[in-house]
Parts: C-alpha cells; sequence; structure tokens
C-alpha cells in the first residue's frame, strides 16, 4: 500500500500547490482588475459551470483511455490558465482562465478518485483521507506563503510560481507507472451486515445519491470560501498576510481532518463521521458570519475546515463502496458535477446575496444548507459498507 499511496499522494501535493498559491491572490488581483463582490461571484460561477459540465465526461474519458492520460491533460489545462491569469487585463480575461482551470480540475478530481478505489478497495477511506490530506496540505503550505509572495513580489508572482508547478506535475505522471486496479474479497478485516442484499442496485445508486448530496453540501461552503473569504476579511480589516493565515487556518483543518476521517469512517462506517460533520458545518459557518472579531472569525475558518476535510475523502469511500471498476470515473465524474453545480451555485448566490444583503450572508447560507443535510443523511445513510463480490 505504501508505494502507491505515496505516489498519488505526492502527485496530489505538487498538483495542488500552486492552487493553493493563487487561493488567497485570485480575489485580490480580481480587485486590482477592478472586480466587485457580483464580478467575484462571476468568476466562481464560470468556473462551477465549466466543472460541472465536464467532469462527467472527464471521469467517462478516464474509464476509456486510462487514468494517467486523464492526469497528464489536468496537468497540461493547469498551465494554460496560467498562462490566461497573467495576460488577463479585466475580469474576462480571468473568467477564461477560471474556465481552463476548471477544465483542468474536471479532469483531476475524478482520475484520481477512481484510481485511489481502484488501487485501495476496502482501505480506499485511509488511503483517500492521505491522499486528501496532501491536497489540503498543499493548500496550507500556498497560502500560508501567498501572502509573502504578494508583499515581496507583487501580485503576478504567486500565478508564475503555479506555473512551475503545473509543469512539475507533468513531470512527476511521465515518470509513474501506469495504475492498476485490484481485486479484494469483500469486508476484509471487519464485521458488519451480510455482502449480499436484495435490489442491490437500487441500494447502490440510492447511496451514491447521498454522496452526491453530501458532495454539494461541503463543496458550497468550499466555494464560498474561496470566491468571498479573502475578500471578507479585508473588508474585516485583515491585511494580504493576515488573508493568507487565514486561509491556512482552513486548510490545516482539512489536513487534520483528511488525516483520521477516512480511516475512522473504514472502522466505524460512513454514517458515524458525514453527519457530525455536517452539523460542525454549519455551526463553523455561523460562527464565521458573525462578527465577534478576529480571533473568532479565525476560529470558525479552522472549524469549516475540519468539517470540509472529514467530509472530502469519506465521500469518495462511499461512491467506492457502491461503484464497480468498470464504473467509478462515470460516478466520481458525476460526484464532482455535483460539487461543480454546488461551487457554481455559492458563487452566484453567494455574490448576490453579499452585494445585496451584506458580506456575512453567504455564510449564513452554507450553515442552512449543512444544517438541513445533516438530519437527511442521519435518517437515510446506511451506517456500514455492504461488500461485494469480486471488489
Amino acid at each position: 500500500m505504501l508505494a502507491p499511496l505515496t505516489r498519488l499522494s505526492l502527485v496530489t501535493l505538487v498538483f495542488n500547490l500552486g492552487g493553493g498559491l493563487i487561493a488567497p491572490v485570485l480575489p485580490l488581483y480580481a480587485r486590482s482588475l477592478g472586480a466587485d463582490y457580483r464580478a467575484l461571484g462571476a468568476i466562481g460561477a464560470a468556473y462551477g459551470i465549466a466543472y460541472a459540465w465536464l467532469t462527467i465526461p472527464l471521469g467517462r474519458a478516464s474509464d476509456r483511455f486510462g487514468r494517467r492520460t486523464l492526469l497528464l491533460a489536468s496537468a497540461l489545462a493547469m498551465a494554460v490558465a496560467t498562462g490566461c491569469y497573467l495576460a488577463a487585463r479585466g475580469v474576462l480575461g480571468l473568467v477564461v482562465g477560471k474556465l481552463l482551470e476548471a477544465a483542468g480540475w474536471a479532469a483531476f478530481w475524478p482520475a484520481l478518485e477512481a484510481s485511489v478505489a481502484e488501487e485501495f478497495g476496502r482501505r480506499a477511506g485511509t488511503a483517500m483521507g492521505i491522499v486528501s490530506g496532501s491536497y489540503a496540505a498543499a493548500f496550507v503550505i500556498g497560502t500560508s506563503a501567498a501572502g509573502f509572495v504578494m508583499e515581496s513580489a507583487g501580485l503576478r508572482a504567486p500565478f508564475m510560481i503555479y506555473l512551475g508547478t503545473a509543469l512539475a506535475a507533468v513531470g512527476l505522471l511521465l515518470a509513474a507507472p501506469a495504475y492498476r486496479t485490484i481485486a479484494e474479497p469483500a469486508d476484509v478485516g471487519r464485521s458488519g451486515p451480510p455482502t449480499t442484499v436484495p435490489n442491490r442496485k437500487g441500494l447502490d445508486a440510492r447511496q451514491r445519491f447521498l454522496a452526491y448530496g453530501t458532495g454539494f453540501v461541503y463543496v458550497f461552503g468550499l466555494g464560498t470560501v474561496l470566491s468571498f473569504l479573502p475578500a471578507y476579511a479585508a473588508d474585516r480589516g485583515f491585511t494580504p498576510h493576515a488573508v493568507g493565515l487565514l486561509l491556512s487556518a482552513y486548510w490545516g483543518g482539512r489536513v487534520l481532518a483528511s488525516l483520521t476521517a477516512g480511516r475512522l469512517s473504514d472502522r466505524w462506517g460512513r454514517r458515524a463521521v458525514l453527519v457530525p460533520a455536517l452539523i460542525g458545518s454549519a455551526l463553523a459557518a455561523t460562527l464565521v458570519a458573525a462578527p465577534f472579531g478576529a480571533a473568532l472569525l479565525f476560529l470558525g475558518t479552522l472549524a469549516l475546515g475540519l468539517m470540509s476535510g472529514a467530509c472530502a475523502p469519506v465521500c469518495i469511500a462511499l461512491l467506492a463502496d457502491h461503484t464497480t471498476p468498470d464504473d467509478r470515473g462515470k460516478a466520481m465524474g458525476q460526484f464532482e458535477s455535483a460539487c461543480g453545480v454546488s461551487f457554481l451555485l455559492a458563487g452566484i448566490l453567494g455574490g448576490q446575496a453579499a452585494y445585496a444583503l451584506g458580506p456575512e450572508v453567504p455564510y449564513l447560507l452554507v450553515a442552512g444548507l449543512a444544517g438541513a443535510w445533516a438530519p437527511i443523511l442521519a435518517r437515510l445513510l446506511i451506517p456500514y459498507p455492504i461488500g461485494r463480490a469480486g471488489d
């Protein structure tokens, strides 16, 4: 398990390092080019539209052409997107760059998630937790460094570094062996329900729907943070360096939760992790929205990161429980499409709500959505994965 997990984690870390670096920069860069809250929402919406539209066909493409082929295409798309960011002279140029970046992420995530499910079988929760931790660690490093880079080299410098990390990811993927699919006996090393159930296809479809819905909910919070939190914090008096540290708290929380949540869900079941995480998300988003000062804004942001980090790997493990190798790329694409629609709506609704009602309102939307989905998940999600023969 160690060698393939190390390889996938390293690719994820390098691939996302540049994305973490520009996360706090892009809203401020857009502001410098004349963007207001509505324009920031439009940039986020452009990403969501492209991502939601492309993830399903690109997930299917990874089933057909191979995971590594799509991962290479994603890294190349990131490099081109970075060139668009650097060439932008207004909001339109940033939108074009965001569309290309969305295409890259739409190729990357379904292929990566299907690779993890295939490599690790019933240990997918543990493995995806570590891979998700690498993703979040890249954003911790990137967002922590962003303030220093902005203050010392200007707003364009992070995008130049992003170009370098995208090209480095291309090199790593070219050097990596092709990914393989493994078959494991069902429910190795754990007790649980029977390995066969009536109407298995119907059960699988319902559980996949719950995974898609949970992805929609937690990504709505992620989209809100990435689209608006830097500007929201700046409006509350944060310096560029402090904005970077604030986003580092979010991604630091994701690292901590990702490294443990997947393993806990393998042991205790998916529901035991996801339902508390959604309740925690509602409370954390309410804290971010509250006008209680910098310390509690920091605490709420950290808690949002923890809850998001708990949801991400467990959703992928839930999908791995209820898919076969032949349709995993498609299923992961559908999951990421739901996430893309969520990111789109977070940008549109959040931007309009912030402009019309106040900058804290997007976080109240996050709280309401998470609080409404938690009892649905508690009622409908089965507590343990049910084994599939030969998987």
